[in-house]
């Protein structure tokens, strides 16, 4: 193949020589090898990237690896159902229909379909207040947390102390704690349209003093056990 070069001044073509294919071919050479290791190094970098952020994800407790999820709420609830079981057997809290287990299998339905955890201690803390452990109100028995309960009257009845406690869990779990930390229900204890759990006006302090007392109750007897 021969190629020319237009001379415009001479309005005339010349043939281009060797030395020009040899330079056009060096030059070609230099980019192809120059492209070969660009992309070596930007495709080792986006590989590492990736590696990076799968591993990443995977350290966390929201593992996409199901074995892991499982792993890790087995051993959440079962402490959960623990803490719960050494609180209500207190004599003080004789004739509880509450059960450790019953509250966490509760609380781990409710994170099952919102993401929520509520703690174990919140709830103790709002039973304790509401009904005296599911032993005093107007339903105490089905509906400890005396969910639907009003000043003015009932309106949400429950045909056992599971349903009414897993009512609960929804209820704080979807309207309470999806946007709003249990510290600041301590401060504010209302949910995301902005009504409040109980009328009284020292309910905020009331419930966080005994989340904090039952808190420490139950590390300290889970040290002596």
């Amino acid at each position: 193949m021969q190629i020319f070069k237009y001379d415009k001044d001479n309005l005339s073509f010349t043939k281009l020589g060797n030395k020009f294919f040899l330079s056009l071919s060096s030059g070609l050479v230099i980019l192809v090898v120059a492209s070969f290791f660009i992309g070596i190094k930007v495709g080792g970098s986006v590989v590492n990237k990736v590696k990076n952020n799968v591993n990443h994800q995977l350290a966390s407790k929201y593992d996409l690896n199901p074995e892991h999820d499982l792993a890790w709420k087995e051993a959440t609830f079962k402490d959960y159902a623990k803490r719960a079981t050494i609180y209500l057997s207190r004599p003080i809290f004789e004739g509880t229909p509450l059960k450790g287990q019953m509250l966490a299998l509760c609380a781990r339905n409710a994170y099952d379909s919102t993401g929520v955890l509520l703690p174990v201690e919140l709830a103790l803390a709002q039973a304790q207040w509401e009904s005296g452990m599911g032993r005093e109100g107007r339903s105490p028995k089905n509906n400890p947390f005396n969910v639907g309960e009003h000043d003015s009257g009932t309106v949400k009845w429950f045909d056992s102390t599971f349903e009414g406690t897993q009512s609960y869990y929804y209820w704080m779990c979807r309207t309470y704690l999806n946007c709003r930390t249990v510290d600041d229900l301590f401060v504010n204890f209302v949910n995301c349209s902005g009504k409040r759990y109980a009328s009284r006006i020292d309910y905020e302090s009331t419930i966080r003093n005994q989340y904090y007392s039952n808190k420490k109750w139950i590390d300290n007897n889970l040290k002596q056990n």
